[in-house]
């Protein structure tokens, strides 16, 4: 085996053209060993969902939210996060192509699950603006005016304000006459939206900040609704995406829960929570995401286990993944604020929140749209641009950074993707798999990397893949040799079935099966070889105690009267292979294999003769030569060759200390005296022997009969 150790499962790419930051992804260090990252997931909304959930907001309040097109956050409610979960996901995210490259292709949010999910306006303006430089004094004089209180200077860390300075003018807001001001329901419902905003849909890393360049953007509460806070939302995810994916970091932030749409594990939704809020009946209905708002069942998946997460990815297969996961008929029974803008969801074009510029390219992923997935063609974007943010560059209008870009966000409608409708699953000789398999990583997780010992969930995703790819090059290399092989070429490919299959043996930490005879039959129970119980009554003490341990086999054997050929005493053979024999002894579930390194007869038989020869083959098989034993070798010329029998319960060893050997027959083979005896395994109640008992037992049987 040492030659194989060098041999190593190739994780992918075979082709660096597509994924070209290979060397600073969190691929390579879980290939190399550290399997155990999990990233910090980085949110700052939990005390608004604490707030909301004790105090409901003013229905004026909650009509303007509704304006502002940021109603369907607020109507899902607080999301959970598995950061395992999460992890696994961004572990296979490529900042090359801004999509999951999965076993069966490639995935990623699209503008569709923003709107779908969460309702959030994709189509307008984009999130950008003029980050002047602005003083303290500056924040608390926006803040006096949009928010309706003057933070303290502590509050502020350069152009962030503290959450809980938020948090705590909230408090003492709650309760808003019937005749509160618009102008006090406006500075509400601004709070409610720059937290939701700052906090959860573009949330940074800081986890107690919310940044204030998004508040001159809810001055008019008439124009949020022109923005497209969709799009920058997603351009956020993307850049955490990108950032994460690399091997030195260890947090991410962004509106994670659309995250966890991609999951194959998803849990079981037993019931939907009760919503405490008394939502207005002139209030749409909530989005697609409010069925995560429920009571979950993991009775069949797992939750917050790296390992499980990250092995069922690596061995996801095509009818695991949903696709297509809004059909046509789902689309049009969610509300109009969920789906009026449809028609910019295949867009390919960049997207934009302040200093971020991601590509939003629905052509890498048309089958979740319902349609045909061909070879994408490449976008000329910088793979390292996640590298540039706004920090040292505060006097910067973004409009006019972003001047090259915005252009093709203007024109979006002209670059909508197209292809012909197909929900069939791809084959996997398809021209995009077969493209796919050799750009790609396939797998994450490293077979050699498993330990031998190892507490909990142990991957076997990686070792099969070994195993698979092995197989598969024998069957290339047997549909190659044709149906009338050459021997040499039979000779090569046993060879290289022998070399595959250790190898695989090797990878799946099987290698110790190479150094023994791979021997998985199991034999035949015939209903003569099972004992009956002893029913008897009144017999107990030392005879009873005898009696039993005869019936079970227990018993030594002494047989003092020669064997003659009428005495057709039989015993199981037992399964026999070349190189060991497999002795049975009685254990708790049955039977225990011990194997020994005798050699003997390479071929089975059920039942043989106590006293005949066993170097031939009639003997072996009663007379009738199977037909595939018609070329089987002469064992006469291995006269020397050892035995030994072994029988479940009884052990029968014709051992040569006990049998004086005489001179041979005319056939070579050995003539024993008369007088033998066998050693079985005595039971510990005496000297009676279990051929005297069976003899007894035989002889009333016939008086009876």
């Amino acid at each position: 085996m040492t030659g194989y150790s060098a041999y190593r499962l190739d994780p992918g790419p075979l082709e660096p053209s597509v994924l070209t930051q290979q060397l600073t992804h969190r691929s390579r260090d879980i290939w190399n060993g550290s399997v155990n990252m999990i990233l910090n997931t980085r949110r700052c909304d939990g005390k608004l969902w604490d707030l909301v959930k004790k105090y409901p907001i003013h229905p004026r309040v909650l009509e303007m939210i509704e304006l502002s097109g940021l109603y369907g956050v607020y109507r899902s409610n607080r999301p959970s996060i598995d950061r395992s979960l999460i992890t696994s996901l961004v572990e296979r995210w490529r900042p090359e192509t801004h999509t999951f490259h999965f076993r069966t292709g490639e995935a990623t949010i699209t503008l569709q699950d923003v709107e779908v999910l969460y309702g959030l306006p994709v189509n307008g303006d984009p999130v950008l603006g003029d980050e002047s430089i602005r003083t303290i004094g500056d924040w608390q004089n926006i803040c006096q005016r949009l928010l309706g209180f003057i933070p303290r200077p502590q509050d502020f860390n350069r152009s962030s304000l503290k959450v809980t300075a938020l948090n705590a003018h909230m408090l003492e807001q709650l309760q808003l006459p019937d005749l509160t001001t618009q102008e006090m329901i406006d500075q509400m419902a601004r709070c409610y939206m720059f937290w939701m905003i700052a906090g959860m849909m573009m949330a940074d890393t800081s986890g107690n900040y919310l940044k204030l360049m998004y508040l001159p953007m809810l001055e008019d509460l008439n124009v949020v609704s022109s923005y497209s806070w969709g799009s920058a939302t997603l351009a956020c995810l993307y850049r955490f995406l990108c950032k994460a994916s690399q091997s030195n970091q260890n947090e991410i932030a962004g509106f994670l829960p659309l995250l966890q749409r991609v999951t194959v594990l998803r849990p079981q939704v037993i019931a939907q929570r009760d919503i405490e809020n008394n939502f207005l009946a002139c209030l749409p209905r909530g989005p697609r995401a409010t069925r995560w708002f429920a009571h979950f069942s993991w009775t069949d998946t797992t939750k917050h286990v790296l390992k499980v997460f990250r092995d069922a990815l690596d061995s996801m297969t095509e009818d695991q993944f949903i696709w297509e996961p809004y059909s046509d008929d789902l689309i049009e029974s969610l509300p109009d604020y969920c789906r009026i803008e449809r028609d910019i969801w295949r867009v390919r074009a960049p997207i934009f929140c302040w200093d971020i510029v991601e590509v939003h390219l629905p052509d890498r992923v048309m089958r979740q749209f319902g349609l045909k997935q061909t070879i994408p063609t490449p976008f000329l974007f910088d793979a390292t641009h996640f590298h540039y943010d706004r920090r040292g560059r505060r006097n910067t209008n973004w409009k006019l950074e972003h001047a090259q870009w915005l252009p093709l966000w203007n024109q979006r409608l002209q670059y909508v993707c197209d292809a012909p409708v197909n929900r069939e699953p791809l084959r996997y000789d398809d021209p995009y798999l077969i493209w796919f398999r050799r750009i790609t990583r396939l797998v994450i997780g490293n077979p050699t990397q498993r330990p031998q010992q190892q507490e909990g969930y142990v991957p076997n995703s990686t070792a099969y893949e070994t195993m698979v790819r092995h197989i598969h090059s024998m069957v290339d290399r047997a549909k190659a040799l044709g149906d009338q092989p050459s021997m040499e070429d039979l000779y090569i490919f046993r060879a290289m079935v022998r070399n595959e299959g250790e190898k695989c043996l090797t990878y799946v930490h099987e290698a110790a099966r190479i150094n023994v005879q791979a021997d998985y039959r199991r034999d035949e129970v015939h209903d003569d070889h099972l004992h009956h119980p002893v029913r008897r009554r009144g017999k107990g003490g030392v005879a009873g105690r005898r009696a039993r341990a005869v019936e079970k086999g227990r018993a030594p054997i002494e047989m003092d009267e020669p064997v003659s050929e009428d005495d057709h005493t039989t015993c199981d053979f037992g399964s026999i292979s070349r190189g060991q024999t497999q002795e049975f002894t009685p254990g708790a579930s049955g039977m225990t294999y011990q194997p020994t390194n005798t050699d003997i007869v390479p071929y089975m038989a059920s039942q043989i003769l106590r006293n005949s020869s066993l170097s031939s083959l009639e003997n072996v098989f009663g007379g009738s030569r199977p037909q595939h034993f018609e070329n089987a070798p002469n064992f006469n010329s291995s006269p020397g060759l050892p035995m030994s029998i072994e029988t479940p319960g009884v052990v029968n060893h014709l051992e040569d200390s006990n049998d004086e050997v005489e001179n041979e027959n005319e056939c070579g083979e050995p003539s024993v005296k008369e007088k033998r005896r066998i050693f079985p395994k005595r039971c510990g109640t005496g000297s009676h022997y279990l051929y005297q008992h069976g003899k007894k037992k035989q002889e009333t049987r016939n008086k009876e009969l």
